[in-house]
């Protein structure tokens, strides 16, 4: 029969040792942290990712003016369309 409990949280696998006897918590060992980085590099991560943001809504931004000049001569089209049209428009309203 061991004479302490071992238990590992799940969460975040940190090792505690119990006595059996008192319930007392005789070791509280948390996992170490494998990637541990500098602050130096934070901070450079950190900024690449606030480009990297800044240049896909540069590119969003862009397509929108895109966007908004197609569906301008899109409805310029249609507009000439609709003029050329001779027949005339029936209101299903009047159908009764």
């Amino acid at each position: 029969m061991a004479a302490n409990f071992e238990i590992i949280c799940p969460c975040c696998e940190t090792l505690i040792v119990v006595d059996r006897i008192s319930g007392e918590v005789l070791l509280h060992k948390q996992k170490e942290r494998a990637g541990k980085e500098s602050f130096d590099a934070m901070v450079s991560k950190l900024e690449s990712q606030k480009t990297e943001a800044q240049k896909r809504f540069d590119q969003q931004l862009e397509s929108q003016k895109d966007r908004a000049r197609i569906l301008e001569e899109k409805f310029k089209e249609a507009m000439q369309r609709a003029e050329k049209d001779d027949t005339p428009h029936v209101n299903p309203m009047d159908m009764d």
